[in-house]
């Protein structure tokens, strides 16, 4: 039968850590590090310590030995605030700032990432604000203008080959993202970093894949992270079902695996990827939620969109909402011109939470999936000083 849960929306796509152990530094970076500790030596005679960004790379017992050989070594940026001590008394708090795409710790780092990632799709109509200062003056002005906290922020590497999009969930294809994140970073942070270990201490933010993350794991993970913020994020899994037409379109002679010309369709192999992974069916390894019948026309596999369902946040709202409500703050937004349509597919998950009596803070902005991306993040860690107890 023909899909039957179509909703009038344009779809979007859009590290036990005790075996997670600091790898040698790559050489690009050791030079990077040693020009930023130098610089952060200035004014040290007079007590004061300037905010630092630096690269890390992880090995993560989470992501080896993964089907496909995703590599188990991760990069990660890392922000120290302004007077920041490894051994002082006073402990920060840790935002995990979680991309969507493009699949890469530099996400909110290097806007010509952004540039080279959207340039051949014609559905991205801008990229996002990035500060002309960069992301560590960016930060420094926040603090320094009393809106924020001092506070860490990690940034880390979720991306998959050949897929990209790893829905930072566990995988039997791709690996355990979802236990790399909650697992094996937080407990790196706390062991590495001067943090508060405590929920009340931690915020996941993301944008797009890591705004449907940060949910997610809010969800499931109330005793990690006591406060969760998603821009623009994948919140509701029936929007890529009215996309039928669209996908169909893609695929004149059928499926024939990811491809970069193909959006929708690509986006829908990663998902399954994370998903729905058939180690069984080789080339790509996954059971697409979508097939075609001899009619030409696409129709549902319904044990496949099961699977999707239950990473689905609007259908785990149904099991969670309780430790949903239990979080310290939660917060979302999303742009109203959103270019897959996103701000459509919110409505939906907004009513349930208003059906379980989720306290949240919603937030509509004149831009795109993309466009005000800075804007919305230093809403986010306003939002998270704010409601940290």
């Amino acid at each position: 039968m023909k899909i039957s849960r179509l909703v009038l929306v344009s779809f979007w796509f859009l590290l036990i850590f005790t075996a997670c152990e600091e790898d040698p530094i790559e050489e690009e970076w050791i030079n990077q590090e040693a020009v930023e500790l130098n610089y952060n030596r200035v004014g040290d005679s007079e007590g004061y310590v300037k905010s630092k960004l630096q690269n890390r790379v992880l090995n993560c017992e989470a992501l080896q030995g993964n089907f496909i050989g995703n590599r188990f070594t991760r990069k990660l940026q890392i922000y120290t605030p302004p007077g920041y001590k490894m051994n002082g008394e006073h402990p920060y708090p840790v935002v995990y700032l979680l991309h969507g795409e493009p699949f890469s710790e530099k996400a909110f780092i290097d806007k010509q990432l952004f540039i080279d990632y959207i340039a051949p799709y014609p559905i991205w109509t801008q990229i996002p604000d990035f500060p002309e200062e960069g992301f560590r003056l960016w930060m420094d002005g926040l603090i320094n203008d009393g809106l924020i906290e001092p506070m860490i922020i990690v940034m880390p590497n979720a991306g998959t080959g050949p897929y990209g999009f790893s829905m930072y969930s566990n995988s039997a294809l791709n690996g355990n993202f979802e236990d790399y994140i909650v697992n094996d970073l937080v407990e790196y942070m706390d062991s590495h970093y001067n943090t508060i270990a405590d929920p009340s201490g931690r915020a996941v933010i993301g944008h797009s894949q890591g705004g449907y993350a940060a949910f997610k794991f809010g969800m499931l993970h109330p005793d990690v992270f006591g406060t969760v913020a998603s821009h623009s994020g994948l919140l509701f899994v029936d929007a890529l079902f009215s996309l039928a037409d669209v996908i169909k379109q893609e695929n004149p002679d059928g499926f024939t695996g990811p491809d970069p010309t193909k959006f929708f369709t690509s986006a829908m192999y990663a998902f399954s990827a994370a998903w729905s992974p058939n180690l069984n069916k080789p080339p790509f390894y996954v059971d697409l939620p979508l097939e075609f019948g001899e009619d030409g026309n696409l129709y549902p596999v319904p044990e496949v969109i099961a699977l999707w369902y239950q990473n689905d946040i609007f259908n785990l709202l149904d099991y969670y909402n309780a430790d949903f409500k239990s979080l310290d703050g939660i917060y979302l937004d999303v742009g109203i011109y959103d270019e897959l349509g996103t701000h459509l597919a919110h409505q939906p998950v907004l009513a349930k939470m208003n059906y379980y009596n989720v306290d949240y803070t919603f937030e509509t902005y004149e831009g795109g999936h993309h466009t005000h991306m800075f804007e919305r993040l230093a809403r986010a860690l306003e939002f998270f000083s704010n409601n940290m107890e």
